[in-house]
């Protein structure tokens, strides 16, 4: 059985960083990821079903006592969650060409990590995690070998978990509630 890759634009070298070609695909895969992610964050700071969201994970019985419907905002979350998902993956099967069956779990788990290193809750959090996870896997690959990148990337969940288990923009919970 042969596969087919997933391709529906050509890839074109556009210039050069430090030995690296970027390519068209790169560039359509950053813009699509950055406009997901401003659209995401507009959403939940701007718009009234944003504050719903918002209501809702700060504490249930308030939102629904000022006539939040707690069962719908959730619904439409995870609506929003799959449909951030789904744009995922269509970015990442652009770059990539191809997928298997498993290839969600270990990037599930490291955008689990990037979210609690960013902070749980808190969006932008999420998106100053990934960057820093990058970081950190690409530097420690290069200092200890690339095989060893998926343990870098868990032991930084292991010491923010053990040193600011709020993550790196999260609050505590005393401060959030006051």
């Amino acid at each position: 059985m042969t596969t087919r890759a997933f391709n529906p634009v050509n890839t074109v070298p556009l210039f050069d960083v430090g030995g690296y070609s970027v390519r068209n695909m790169d560039i359509i895969v950053i813009v699509g990821a950055l406009v997901m992610m401003i659209a995401l964050d507009q959403f939940i700071r701007r718009s009234r079903l944003g504050r719903g969201i918002r209501a809702v994970s700060m504490d249930q019985e308030a939102a629904a006592l000022m006539g939040v419907n707690k069962d719908r905002v959730v619904q439409i979350t995870f609506l929003l969650g799959g449909m951030m998902a789904g744009g995922a993956a269509l970015l990442y099967v652009m770059k990539f060409g191809a997928t298997r069956w498993n290839a969600g779990f270990i990037l599930g788990v490291k955008a689990f990590t990037a979210a609690v290193l960013g902070g749980i809750g808190n969006v932008r959090g999420a998106l100053l995690g990934g960057f820093v996870l990058g970081l950190a896997e690409n530097y420690g690959s290069a200092l200890i070998g690339s095989q060893w990148k998926d343990v870098v990337a868990f032991l930084l969940l292991v010491v923010i978990l053990l040193f600011r288990p709020t993550g790196l923009l999260g609050e505590s919970l005393g401060r959030s509630r006051a």
